[in-house]
């Protein structure tokens, strides 16, 4: 069929549930015939209508050739705000993601362009056969902030998971958590396309990138989409396309631990062969017909982490001393074959940085590696861009982004100095390094430096911006701005210098940097108060207080495991009673084990898969603002003076919320978050249990906070209003 025929189909199955009257409103007649007269001509938009308030001033027309943010009909597809009728009803039947990149290939191939007009486009710059993550984003997240449009990466975030996908038509969207079952972590993919691509310098008002960097991207090459390519005749004027997209992933993790540290026992050739390489089953393309063409799957797992085999038996190694959290080497195998468990040990932590002694080796199903294009006759005529894929851990906060955090920081103004976190915060989508230049065909270049941005189509400068910009939808991204930007360790990847035959040295994402399985890093991030990523579990309330660390973004008590499953299967500190002093419990972090929870499956979406971003950074603003209250201010050592012993986001009718209003003779609107703090002494290991920490609490506080207000109550003392110092 053609490519109208499927969009007609689409529009006949579509119509009688919501969408007739709902086009109809703005003048278009999905029943006519012939359809494509009536998706080109121009049509008065009802822009008043729910989830049409940020689609494109410019647009007039169901479908704008070559302009999906101007098609109407692609706009009501593709949004995630569009979900009801013209009378306000729930739209009873929603698109596929087939349907959809259907629609969007009917969009650039109603009036097919010739080769010729496609470099015209591109006024003499470079043109290329460019593969892209791509997503329809609305407007307060796109490039410009002006309208809905694409949203398009060189680079694409697929991750891991236990259970098979899941698309949420809804939303437009897949979502990583399984409803019945709370340990269970679904894949999450990532939409690739091709498109001819135009080679240009930084521009902020014609394509971006996203948040340009001034006085370096407008000195960098970036590649920015024409015109989307799919196979036959219908795509470029005069041609018949034939298209393939190719995919490499690679994990190498196991192969880099015995390249950076000697005496492990193992060598070339053995460690560039697999368990220690694996290029297979890491990933596959879903079925078009369902999905659309272009969808990389990560491969379904039974567990997150897996033990290594190599000839039917569990692989080990020699433990290297110094590894610093990023090797697993808590499962020793003993001369009889018996396997010990360390943490069993007193001692642990000294043990495994001690190391010398037969450790197992586990590995995940993290990747990176490249999407390629293969498209005849273009690939002769034009060279070929590869796309960077990275498969990395699960998002345990999927509704939240990196770049929308950093964003609000910046602007928040309770918060004078964005850099609360114990590292600098930042987005991938920001960072301008090549990609791993060690992978297979080496697709990469050293002067690729931005191959994470993300960019929009080539726009007419001064286009009038939409109405009022509506809240973003929540919901994840498979885009580079939802990934962590500080790598060390990292979250979805890591860096390297490399040196260069000029004896110049460059940075270099690679995923074999990342630790080994990625859950030693997990553990590492969140119990440094979500130190790497930002938009990470802070489980610094979980463990006994370290060095100068203090919760950044506090979990609740049931993300923490009080009456709920606790996300990390951690167990939560303990009040208790001994010899007249109150104590606060800690099970040690020097005993937390993540590789272990993740072989156990206990690792959880069910309660911060459901924060969304605004709440997240309620949390962030609230318990910055508790420090302040307790005179704490910016001080990491004065904060980590006060531990947060409970966390709760209150709904109302609460009675301790009610009397302590009373007492204070205030009321607090909006949210309110509790807090139990307390100021602590020494922290000893009890007898007979090293496993534990015992910390002295000398003082214990609770708080009310609002978005206005704060209202505070000591050991015997009424609650009262708190005046904060800001």
């Amino acid at each position: 069929m053609t490519l109208l025929e499927n969009v007609e189909q689409t529009c006949k199955r579509l119509a009688p549930g919501g969408w007739q009257s709902l086009m109809r409103a703005h003048g278009l007649d999905l029943s006519a015939v012939p359809l494509d007269v009536e998706l080109l001509k121009p049509l008065t938009i009802d822009r008043s209508l729910p989830g049409f308030e940020d689609f494109s001033m410019a647009g007039f027309r169901a479908i704008e050739p070559g302009e999906p943010s101007r098609s109407l009909l692609f706009h009501a597809l593709a949004s995630a705000r569009v979900t009801l009728d013209a009378t306000g009803q729930p739209l009873q039947l929603f698109p596929s993601p087939a349907e959809i990149e259907t629609l969007l290939d009917l969009v650039f191939g109603i009036r097919p362009p010739t080769l010729d007009e496609l470099r015209q486009r591109a006024r003499g710059a470079p043109l290329a056969v460019a593969v892209f993550a791509g997503e329809y984003r609305c407007a307060v997240d796109t490039v410009h902030g002006v309208h809905a449009d694409l949203c398009f990466s060189r680079t694409g975030i697929a991750r891991v998971g236990t259970a098979a996908a899941r698309y949420d038509p809804r939303l437009r969207s897949h979502l990583p958590w399984v409803d019945d079952d709370a340990y269970g972590i679904r894949v999450m993919p990532v939409r690739y396309s091709a498109y001819v691509a135009v080679q240009l310098k930084g521009d902020a008002e014609r394509f971006g990138p996203l948040d340009l960097q001034e006085d370096i991207d407008d000195g960098l090459d970036f590649w920015v989409p024409l015109h989307k390519l799919f196979a036959g005749p219908e795509c470029i004027a005069g041609m018949e396309l034939t298209l393939r997209l190719d995919n490499h992933q690679i994990n190498e993790k196991l192969r880099h631990i015995h390249l950076r540290h000697a005496g492990t026992g193992w060598q070339e050739p053995e460690i560039s062969q697999p368990p220690f390489v694996i290029s297979e089953g890491l990933a596959y393309w879903a079925d078009p017909a369902d999905r659309g063409p272009g969808l990389l799957l990560p491969q379904v797992r039974p567990r997150l982490v897996e033990p290594a085999c190599l000839d039917g038996q569990p692989l080990a190694f020699q433990m290297p001393a110094g590894t610093a959290g990023m090797v697993h080497g808590r499962h020793k195998l003993n001369e009889d074959g018996s396997i010990e468990d360390l943490n069993d040990r007193e001692g642990v932590g000294e043990l495994v940085d001690r190391g010398g002694y037969r450790a197992l080796h586990y590995h995940d199903g993290t990747a990176d590696g490249w999407v390629r294009a293969h498209c005849s006759p273009l690939n002769t005529l034009m060279p070929s861009v590869a796309a960077y894929s990275v498969i990395g851990p699960p998002d345990f906060f999927p509704l939240c982004t990196q770049r929308r955090l950093l964003t609000w920081v910046n602007h928040e103004p309770v918060i004078p100095d964005p850099d609360i976190w114990h590292a600098r915060l930042q987005a991938l989508s920001n960072v301008r390094y090549c990609a791993n230049l060690a992978l297979k065909d080496q697709p990469f270049s050293p002067d690729d430096r931005s191959v994470t941005a993300i960019v929009a189509q080539l726009r007419n400068a001064g286009a009038p911006p939409s109405g009022d910009l509506q809240p973003a939808i929540a919901r994840p991204t498979s885009l580079p701005d939802g990934a962590a930007g500080v790598f060390g360790p990292g979250w979805e990847t890591g860096w390297i210098r490399q040196r260069m035959p000029d004896d110049s040295w460059i940075n270099v994402l690679a995923g074999y940097q990342m630790a080994s399985p990625f859950t030693e890093d997990i553990r590492i991030c969140a119990a440094l108060g979500s130190f790497w990523p930002g938009t990470a579990p802070d489980s610094a309330q979980t463990f006994e207080p370290r060095r100068t660390l203090h919760s950044i973004i506090p979990l609740t008590d049931g993300e923490t495991g009080q009456g709920a499953v606790a996300w990390d299967h951690q167990q939560r500190p303990q009040l208790i009673q001994d010899q007249g002093r109150t104590l606060a419990r800690y099970r040690a972090y020097e005993y937390s084990d993540y590789t272990q929870v993740a072989l156990d499956n206990r690792f959880s979406l069910q309660q911060t898969g459901a924060v969304d971003q605004q709440a997240y950074q309620n949390r962030v603003l609230s318990m910055y603002r508790v420090y302040n209250a307790l005179g704490a201010g910016q001080n990491d050592a004065e904060r980590n003076r006060w531990p947060v012993l409970s966390f709760q986001s209150v709904l109302r009718p609460d009675p301790e919320l009610d009397l302590a209003e009373r007492q204070a003779g205030t009321a607090l609107d909006g949210w309110v978050h509790r807090y139990r703090m307390y100021r602590r002494g020494d922290v000893s290991t009890p007898a007979g249990d090293f496993k534990r920490r015992d910390v002295e609490v000398q003082e214990q506080v609770s708080l009310f906070v609002s978005v206005a207000a704060m209202l505070l109550k000591t050991d015997g003392a009424p609650w009262r209003l708190v005046l904060e110092p800001l």
